[in-house]
C-alpha cells in the first residue's frame, strides 16, 4: 500500500509539474501576444471598375493574418488614390521617366517597409546609377492591389495607371494570378462575410468564332498544346484510391521528367500560331452584378460600424497560445516527414493537381471541373488579356514588360507553374513584349540558402523584394 501511495505521489508531482510548465508557457505566450498584438485591417474598398483597391489615405500596422505578431510588423500608408505609394502628380514633370508596377500583393508588398519594396528598390537604383540616370529622374509608381489577377491589373492600368503616362509598365505574374482572371469569387470578401465569398471580381473570357462548335471557348485552341496525357494521368491517379493496381505515383525523378516532357511541347511555333488565332477573337468582360457589388459595399460598411467602431483597423482577439503552439509543432513535423519521405510531398503535390485539374468527366479530358476551368483555356484567356494590355501600352508609345515568378511562388502544383513560365516566356518573345525570368533568379537565391519568402505568410520578405527590384533594374539598364 505504501508503495502505491509513493507511486501516486510521484505521478501527482509529475502531472503538477507538467501543468505548471504548460501554464507558464501559456502565460508567457499571452504576455508576448499582449505586447506584440496582431492587427486586423479592412485595407480595401469596393471599386466598381477593378473590383476593389486599397483604401485611400489609410494608415495602419500590418502583421499578417496571425492573432499575434509572428513574422513582421509593418507600418503601412496608402496614398490618396488608394495605392501603397507616395503622392504623385498626375501630370508627369519634365525630365522624368515614369515606371508603373502592376500586380497583386507581391507588388503592394505590405509585408515589408515601403523603402524595401521592389518599386522603391528600383527607383533608388535607377536614380543612383550613372548609366541609367544621364540627367534623367525616375519615378516608380506602385499600382499593386492585394488579391487581384491579370485581368484586374489590365483594368487597373486603364482606370488608374495610364493617366500618369508611364514610360514602362511592369506586370508581376505568378500562377495564382491567371486563375483570378476567370474566377469571380474572391477571398477578400471573407473579411466582411464569413459565410461565403461574394462574386465581386470582374472576369474575362474569349468569344468563339462563328465556325466553332457550341460553347463560349474556341475548341480549336484547347488541343493546341496537347496536354491531354496530363489529364489522363490525373484520371488514372484518382482511380488509384479505388484500384491500386491502375497507376503508381511517379517518383521525384519521374515527375521532373514528366514536367520536361510537357515543356518540350511548348514551342515558339505553337505559341506564334496560338497568338495568331487569338488576335481576331473578342475579349469578353463581365463586371460583377450590381446587387452583389452593393452587398459587398453594405456588408463592409456595416462591419466597420459594428465591429471596428467606425475605424478600419483593430487588435485581433487573443486565442489559446498552447493550441497555436501545437499547430506549429504539427506543421513542423509534417514538413520534416516530407523531407525524410519525399513520396509524402509528391502525394500532396498530386492531390493538389487532382483537385485543381482532373476533368469532372473522365471521358472529356478538356472539360475542366467544378473548381477550375480547363488549364489551357485559362492560359489563353490570360494571353488575350496580355495582348490587349500590350496594345494599349504600345499605342501610347510605351513599353510593356512581364515579370514572371510562376515557378517560384507555386500555388496549384509545380507542373502547371513551370508550363505557365515557358508559355509566358515564348509568348512575350513572339509578341515583342519584355520578359523577366524572375523565378530563375529567385530559385538561384533559394538554392544558395537565401530565403526569399516569409515561411508562414508566404509573401516576399526583404530579400525577395530586393531581388525583384534588382531584376527590373537590370532589364531597364540593359534596354
Amino acid at each position: 500500500m505504501k508503495k502505491l501511495n509513493h507511486i501516486f505521489k510521484i505521478l501527482t508531482a509529475q502531472i503538477l509539474t507538467i501543468v505548471i510548465l504548460l501554464a507558464f508557457i501559456e502565460l508567457a505566450g499571452k504576455t508576448y501576444a499582449y505586447f506584440n498584438p496582431g492587427y486586423e485591417n479592412l485595407y480595401a474598398i469596393p471599386d466598381r471598375v477593378v473590383g476593389w483597391r486599397l483604401t485611400p489615405n489609410l494608415e495602419y500596422i500590418h502583421t499578417g493574418s496571425h492573432w499575434y505578431e509572428n513574422e513582421f510588423r509593418v507600418k503601412v500608408k496608402h496614398n490618396s488614390l488608394g495605392f501603397r505609394d507616395s503622392e504623385r502628380s498626375v501630370s508627369k514633370p519634365p525630365g522624368v521617366t515614369r515606371i508603373a508596377l502592376l500586380g497583386d500583393s507581391s507588388v503592394s508588398a505590405r509585408q515589408v517597409a515601403f523603402k524595401n519594396t521592389s518599386g522603391q528598390t528600383l527607383e533608388k537604383l535607377l536614380n543612383q546609377n550613372s548609366r541609367t540616370k544621364k540627367s534623367k529622374i525616375y519615378e516608380v509608381l506602385n499600382f499593386g492591389i492585394d488579391g487581384i489577377g491579370v485581368g484586374q491589373s489590365f483594368l487597373t492600368y486603364r482606370r488608374y495607371a495610364s493617366a500618369f503616362d508611364p514610360d514602362y509598365v511592369f506586370l508581376f505574374v505568378f500562377e495564382g494570378d491567371i486563375w483570378r482572371t476567370v474566377s469571380p469569387q474572391s477571398a477578400i470578401t471573407d473579411k466582411i462575410s464569413s459565410s461565403r465569398r461574394l462574386s465581386i471580381r470582374p472576369v474575362f473570357n474569349i468569344k468563339s468564332t462563328p465556325s466553332e462548335s457550341k460553347g463560349s471557348f474556341p475548341n480549336s485552341l484547347l488541343k493546341a498544346l496537347n496536354f491531354s496525357s496530363f489529364y489522363q494521368l490525373l484520371n488514372n491517379l484518382d482511380k488509384k484510391e479505388i484500384k491500386p493496381q491502375v497507376t503508381s505515383l511517379p517518383t521525384e525523378e519521374e515527375y521532373v521528367d514528366l514536367i520536361n516532357s510537357f515543356k518540350i511541347l511548348i514551342t515558339e511555333k505553337k505559341i506564334a500560331e496560338i497568338s495568331k488565332k487569338l488576335k481576331p477573337l473578342d475579349l469578353l468582360f463581365f463586371a460583377p452584378k450590381q446587387n452583389i457589388f452593393d452587398e459587398f459595399l453594405n456588408l463592409q460598411a456595416d462591419r466597420i460600424k459594428r465591429e471596428y467602431g467606425g475605424n478600419r483597423t483593430k487588435v485581433r482577439e487573443h486565442e489559446i497560445f498552447l493550441v497555436d503552439l501545437w499547430g506549429k509543432l504539427e506543421f513542423g513535423l509534417s514538413k520534416l516527414k516530407e523531407m525524410l519521405k519525399p513520396e509524402l510531398r509528391l502525394r500532396r503535390e498530386f492531390d493538389k493537381l487532382i483537385k485543381a485539374y482532373r476533368p469532372k468527366r473522365p471521358g472529356v479530358l478538356f472539360g475542366g471541373n467544378d473548381n477550375f476551368s480547363n488549364f489551357e483555356s485559362v492560359i489563353f484567356v490570360n494571353l488575350k488579356v496580355l495582348e490587349s494590355l500590350n496594345r494599349d501600352i504600345v499605342n501610347a508609345g510605351k513599353k510593356f514588360i512581364v515579370v514572371d515568378a510562376s515557378s517560384h511562388i507555386i500555388k496549384h502544383g509545380r507542373l502547371p507553374a513551370n508550363l505557365l513560365s515557358d508559355i509566358l516566356q515564348k509568348y512575350c518573345k513572339v509578341n515583342d513584349i519584355g520578359y523577366i525570368a524572375l523565378s530563375q533568379t529567385l530559385n538561384d537565391a533559394k538554392n544558395s540558402g537565401i530565403q526569399t519568402l516569409w515561411p508562414k505568410d508566404g509573401h516576399f520578405n526583404e530579400n525577395g523584394q530586393r531581388i525583384f527590384g534588382e531584376a527590373m533594374f537590370e532589364w531597364v539598364k540593359e534596354s
